[in-house]
């Protein structure tokens, strides 16, 4: 059945849902930890940090953000900040649950930095719903979900499988057996450069990705349309100056970079080189924090340990491999979890 040949009702949040808010947690009591730290961010499923507090909230739970109304299924027991609401209800499961998250940030058009959505707002939204009998037609939303799930895991499948069949496994030798060397930073990368400030106030909505000093999703902290008065980079790395301190990521598309990161780049790597050496720029966040951040003369006294040829130069080549046997054997690992979920759930 297509969503069109269903009956559809309005309902309030608060009369269908048990609807909470999270509590206030100040930065230096955050332990470090695997639980998830939802916020009010718009990006990465609502998580902006993974913490060792205790957890507030229990699984199968949506969480809803307050400057645009973005709504997020949640899998794991999570912490939640004050500025987020908590849906609830015993229905929810991954499917339901992604259901409605879609009907939720439908209305996400009416809200905004000056027109927030707080849990006493978000309780008197009303959301549209098929339904069975009066009631919401919790069974039609599952299935609904379940078929989209199908389709987008074969389309998955397939992507993955061109890629898997153009990366050739080759045998080289382990980490341990390679010899290394330490290099400067600055003499492996002739091009680093930091961002330019861009304050949230002056980004204009658009698709080209904002990265900034976040420890998730590649760096990015929102996607813009500025072109004038910014620094744009592409096929490069970026390093975080400050906040989550030495955040380094490989960045493949182009991308406006703010002034807490800095980008690093050499004509002679390209993605899987530069993929390596990100595993290792990203160890600096053990000597720096909030209170000593990565400032620009800093980074150029900093070293990198890397495997090297017989001369003693970077052995880019090995680099390059190593990466692509590792994606290799990982993609592989997805099919196959892919195939067996999509089996459990048949």
């Amino acid at each position: 059945m297509q969503l069109t040949d269903k009956d559809w009702k309005a309902f309030r949040i608060e009369d269908l849902f048990i609807v909470d808010k999270g509590v206030y947690l100040k930065k230096n009591n955050i332990l470090k930890g695997y639980n998830p730290y939802i916020t009010a961010t718009s990006l990465n499923n609502g998580i902006s940090d993974f913490i060792g507090n205790q957890t507030l909230f229990s699984k199968n739970a949506i969480t809803v953000e307050k400057i645009s109304l973005s709504a997020y299924y949640q899998p794991h027991d999570f912490y939640c900040s004050h500025d987020v609401s908590i849906i609830q209800h015993k229905n929810l499961n991954k499917y339901t649950s992604l259901f409605i998250t879609n009907m939720i940030k439908r209305q996400g058009i009416k809200y905004s930095y000056g027109r927030q959505a707080q849990m006493n707002v978000v309780k008197r939204e009303t959301i549209l719903l098929p339904i069975k009998n009066n009631n919401p037609d919790w069974d039609f939303m599952e299935k609904y979900t379940k078929k989209i799930f199908s389709k987008k895991e074969k389309l998955y499948i397939d992507h993955i499988n061109g890629y898997v069949n153009n990366l050739v496994h080759e045998d080289i030798l382990d980490l341990k057996d390679k010899e290394w060397k330490e290099f400067f930073i600055k003499d492996l990368f002739p091009s680093i450069q930091r961002g330019k400030r861009l304050t949230k106030a002056n980004q204009i909505n658009g698709s080209t990705p904002f990265v900034s000093s976040t420890s998730l999703n590649n760096g990015i902290d929102n996607y813009i349309d500025n072109s004038s008065d910014v620094r744009k980079f592409s096929n490069c790395l970026t390093i975080a100056n400050s906040g989550s301190v030495g955040s380094s990521f490989y960045q493949p598309f182009e991308f406006v970079a703010s002034d807490h990161v800095t980008h690093l780049k050499n004509n002679k790597m390209n993605k899987y080189v530069y993929l390596f050496i990100a595993t290792l720029t990203n160890r600096l966040s053990e000597k720096y924090n909030f209170n000593r951040e990565i400032s620009d003369k800093r980074i150029l006294r900093e070293k990198v340990l890397l495997p090297v040829k017989d001369n003693n130069e970077p052995d880019y080549d090995y680099m390059e491999k190593y990466i692509k046997n590792i994606m290799k054997s990982k993609y592989n690992q997805y099919t196959i979890k892919i195939k067996k979920n999509k089996r459990s759930v048949e």
